[in-house]
């Protein structure tokens, strides 16, 4: 009878640890999948908070001296900056250089509030027809405006 005893709580134990390995596997795995979530409804937000629109008609785009003018709207909750540095322009799939942009901001601080327009002038040549301007930020919001262009 004493063997009998001494066994059970052997297997006692053996299933107080297997039951303590597998609460901390999944802890550890609960705990990663909350980060997770957390780290997505921050991009999230993010995205949401950054918005703009590009607010030019698409059938007259200003085209002065082998520039384009294209104006960009904050359209979102908050500020971004509007600068070569942490803007990538887009025109028809293909990066354009920072040495034929040029970003203007309302009182040339690098950034646009909300509400504000900026200004985005493009010095190189885009073909007729229908052309396509992407404009991602920093933050990987992207904006894309398809517009005509009669000057080659």
């Amino acid at each position: 009878m004493g063997s009998m005893g001494t066994s059970e709580m052997i297997f006692f134990i053996a299933t107080l640890v297997v039951s303590i390995a597998v609460v901390g596997v999944l802890g550890a795995q609960t705990s990663h999948i909350a980060l997770g979530m957390e780290n997505s409804a921050k991009n999230t937000n993010s995205q949401i908070q950054n918005e703009f629109e590009i607010i030019n008609d698409p059938s007259m785009i200003p085209y002065h001296n082998g520039t384009y003018t294209f104006y960009v709207k904050n359209t979102g909750s908050d500020g971004f900056f509007f600068t070569n540095n942490s803007v990538t322009v887009l025109i028809n799939g293909t990066v354009i250089p920072d040495s034929v942009l040029l970003f203007i901001s309302p009182g040339n601080s690098g950034e646009l509030e909300p509400g504000q327009v900026g200004t985005l002038y493009i010095s190189t040549p885009i073909g007729p027809g229908y052309n396509q301007l992407s404009l991602i930020l920093e933050s990987g919001v992207q904006g894309t405006f398809t517009f005509q262009s009669g000057v080659s």
